[in-house]
């Protein structure tokens, strides 16, 4: 079993629909620590490339995420934008070509996403950031491979891990972005790019094994 292009589709409406839902959740958690903006960008940068997806129409899911990476990417002014799309697009590089992706692909994408995130944004895991997310929700997908997991058991293992991710957060000190200038003070508040990446993953999941 494996996620082809029309799941793909559904899952990146299916986050750019939640992203939309908790805008004002995601804009608090960013106010306490940034600019407040955190939820209208974001869900502006997937909401923008949601309505493109209909005009979409490659049977390539690497091509299809690599389509989707660029246009979050520039879809938004605020620095979340360029690093989401930037994980999309790497994400979409590994899977070049292929028609359906499995479990492994998957791992092999969060890894990639990672990767690239960290490059253009110069961050590392326990810095208060989108990647305490990722980093755990990646390792849980690599775990899911290597002991022969479902695909359902695997997503629950991977939303649990990312929220776990997300909830670490709160007692970090910001050490990237704007929110680091304000040093001590941003512990005891989730980040926000931590909070938004987990309800990507968790909706995305989600979508795809539903029955």
């Amino acid at each position: 079993m494996g996620y082809n292009v029309e799941q793909v589709k559904c899952a990146i409406k299916s986050a750019a629909d939640v992203l939309e839902e908790k805008k004002q959740e995601l804009n608090r958690l960013d106010a306490a620590i940034g600019d407040g903006d955190h939820g209208r960008s974001i869900s502006r940068a997937f909401g923008g490339m949601a309505e493109e997806l209909e005009t979409m129409d490659s049977e390539d899911v690497g091509e299809l995420l690599k389509e989707i990476g660029k246009q979050i990417v520039f879809s938004s002014g605020a620095a979340a934008g360029p690093l989401f799309g930037t994980g999309v697009m790497e994400a979409g590089k590994e899977v070049s070509g292929k028609e359906e992706i499995d479990l492994d692909d998957l791992a092999r994408m969060f890894a990639a996403a990672e990767r690239g995130i960290k490059k253009r944004g110069g961050g590392e895991v326990g810095e208060k950031t989108m990647l305490d997310t990722l980093d755990p929700a990646r390792k849980a997908l690599e775990e899911a491979v290597a002991e022969g997991l479902s695909l359902e058991r695997a997503a629950k293992n991977t939303i649990k891990a990312a929220r776990e991710g997300r909830d670490s957060t709160e007692e970090m000190v910001s050490e990237r972005g704007r929110s680091s200038r304000l040093g001590e003070r941003t512990k005891g508040h989730i980040d926000p790019g931590a909070a938004s990446s987990f309800l990507i993953i968790e909706s995305m999941f989600n979508s795809c094994t539903e029955e």
